[in-house]
């Protein structure tokens, strides 16, 4: 097996923990190899991104101004956030995201509006700003959202009878799925390192982005420009959220309980 393949299917588990918990900064030789084989299967997951193709990026809340009308009462306007809301954030109030180290300012993008909504968990009553972003130039991108994660059981030698192609399989699908999985409020900061390692080393391998799955909309994904200035602000809308309908699916293993003495007599 040469170093321009994975190992094992658990590959990327793996090195999450060994950044985490082992080494953050310096690799040693298993997880060079590792890198390697990341940066040649990446060259498959090469698209391009055309110049002045539109995406957008919602921000909770709105731009609020209130003036005195004919009648001397109140009005309030309401407009979208003002250009710089919208934009990246500066490197100053940047804090760590899932593909960004604090510090270091990166442009996040959805496909569509009901996506970026949904990506920024706007509840029911509140206002979001949608900024329109035209790209200006044609970028290079790693495009992971069509990976999808793999169980494979670690009992019964089925890891041993994996081929190298299923292997790369596994180990995208388990990438698609830390990026695209949901930010909780109390995840650990430590648990971005291993997705920020990963973004850091695509950039400096000459890719301008990560395009990665929405995992709160089916036909949604999301877009991060290592560099903000390679989109140009086009115009921006303000949107109310009328209803959020979860969609729900019954999982195994329910039970019913018997009644209780007590309540058989009523």
């Amino acid at each position: 097996m040469n170093n321009r393949e994975f190992k094992s299917p658990y590959d990327w588990g793996k090195f999450c923990l060994f950044l985490k918990k082992t080494n953050r900064y310096i690799l040693n030789k298993e997880w060079t190899d590792f890198k390697s084989a990341l940066l040649s299967s990446a060259q498959k997951r090469e698209t391009f991104l055309e110049e002045g193709a539109r995406y957008v990026r919602a921000r909770v809340g709105s731009y609020e101004k209130e003036s005195e009308g004919e009648n001397g009462l109140p009005i309030i306007k309401t407009g979208p956030h003002c250009p710089r809301e919208l934009g990246a954030p500066p490197p100053e109030r940047t804090k760590n995201g899932r593909i960004n180290p604090r510090g270091i300012s990166y442009l996040y993008l959805s496909n569509e509006e009901k996506t970026a909504i949904l990506e920024v968990k706007a509840w029911i009553g509140q206002k979001v700003s949608i900024g329109y972003f035209e790209l200006k130039k044609r970028l290079k991108c790693i495009d992971v959202s069509q990976d999808k994660k793999t169980l494979i059981p670690y009992w019964g030698g089925c890891e041993e009878k994996l081929n190298s192609e299923e292997r790369e399989k596994a180990v995208w699908g388990a990438i698609n799925s830390s990026f695209s999985e949901p930010i909780r409020s109390a995840d650990d900061t430590i648990n971005y390192i291993p997705t920020q390692y990963l973004s850091e080393l695509f950039k400096n391998n000459g890719y301008d982005g990560i395009i990665y799955k929405s995992s709160l909309m089916k036909k949604g994904y999301n877009i991060v420009l290592f560099n903000p200035e390679d989109a140009i602000l086009s115009g921006a809308k303000v949107f109310e959220i009328d209803s959020i309908m979860p969609s729900i699916s019954e999982c195994d293993n329910s039970y019913k309980c018997k009644k209780h003495v007590s309540d058989q007599s009523h």
